[in-house]
């Protein structure tokens, strides 16, 4: 088995996509501590100029495909690729698309899974990765059993390592030879578009998120504003997505989706340790809430303890006469 360490590069209408370029910086890091390159499995519309991932970190890619089709109908290249390279390690992204492949290589080649973690490091040749166990009131670490010699697949959390970019160009190859298989027949047969208003998180620097405390969809269009003079865009917790007041796809936390804002501002939010996985990482956590006894006052930076409604229409009038508008 060799030293590089593979991920998983999914380009769309041109580029690629946040989750790839994150990898990208993740597995030069874990290259440089484990003496390999760091090797990007590219596909997906633009995937044929991923020589650009050399910018992130990537001192190679291969490029599976660029066509516009279904993720894992690009699974047996993948095969054949990490089966003739026999990398240390293949980091996925925790998307569908990164899920599905994965899935694919760790069936094909029967090689040993991990994930969906939060953190990845080398350490003495082998990889060892962290994950949250029991709705993240406990942290496990795991690494391949004694005696394993197969790549380890890892399944990676949006945000588990922050894009660096510099200069540099990957070189770019084509996959071995593979057969098609059943993989490639796979075929969209109908797409549903999700809801405009419906940002993405993942990539979002600041993030205006509410709680069951918001009341309802009213108190969201209140935090909407906010977001929108700060720049940022809104989430939630678990319990404002079950009442119906915003779309699932906004829901942070262990059940929902894994941020890394530079600001985050809870509203309304108590702090449950399931919705605090899903935001722990970000820089800064500001938290307003009526009760001082909330668990998010515990890990915040700046607890305002008071009435959302009347604390938030205040600071969006300071943030707009201080931005002029």
């Amino acid at each position: 088995m060799g030293n590089d360490i593979f991920f998983l590069a999914e380009y769309a209408e041109g580029a690629p996509s946040r989750s790839a370029i994150e990898l990208a910086t993740g597995a030069a890091g874990l290259a440089k501590a484990s003496g390999g390159a760091a090797v990007a499995l590219a596909y997906g519309p633009g995937a044929g100029d991923a020589a650009g991932l050399g910018a992130y970190g990537a001192d190679r890619a291969i490029v599976l495909g660029d066509e516009e089709r279904p993720a894992i109908s690009y699974a047996a290249p993948a095969v054949a690729a990490v089966r003739e390279a026999r990398p240390l390690a293949v980091l996925a992204p925790a998307t569908p698309n990164g899920r599905d492949l994965a899935a694919a290589l760790v069936g094909s080649l029967d090689l040993p899974a991990f994930g969906p973690v939060r953190s990845v490091e080398v350490v003495e040749g082998r990889v060892r990765s962290e994950q949250s166990t029991l709705q993240g009131s406990v942290i496990t670490t795991s690494e391949p059993a004694d005696g394993v010699d197969e790549p380890a697949v890892l399944l990676v959390l949006p945000s588990t390592f922050t894009p660096e970019e510099g200069d540099g160009a990957a070189e770019v190859a084509s996959p071995a030879e593979a057969e098609a298989g059943a993989f490639a027949k796979v075929s969209v047969v109908e797409r549903h578009p999700a809801e405009a208003r419906v940002a993405n998180l993942e990539e979002a620097s600041v993030i205006v998120a509410g709680g069951r405390g918001v009341g309802g969809e009213a108190g969201f269009e209140l935090l909407q504003q906010l977001a929108d003079a700060l720049g940022g865009t809104v989430g939630a917790s678990r319990a404002a997505a079950d009442a119906g007041w915003v779309p699932y796809q906004l829901q942070i936390g262990q059940t929902g989706k894994v941020v890394k804002p530079v600001l985050y501002i809870g509203c309304g939010i108590s702090g449950a340790i399931q919705h605090r996985v899903g935001m722990q990482t970000a820089e800064h956590v500001v938290a307003i809430n009526k009760d001082p006894d909330a668990p998010i006052g515990e890990f915040a930076d700046l607890f305002v303890v008071g009435d959302l409604f009347a604390i938030v229409p205040k600071l969006i009038e300071q943030i707009r006469a201080r931005k002029g508008s």
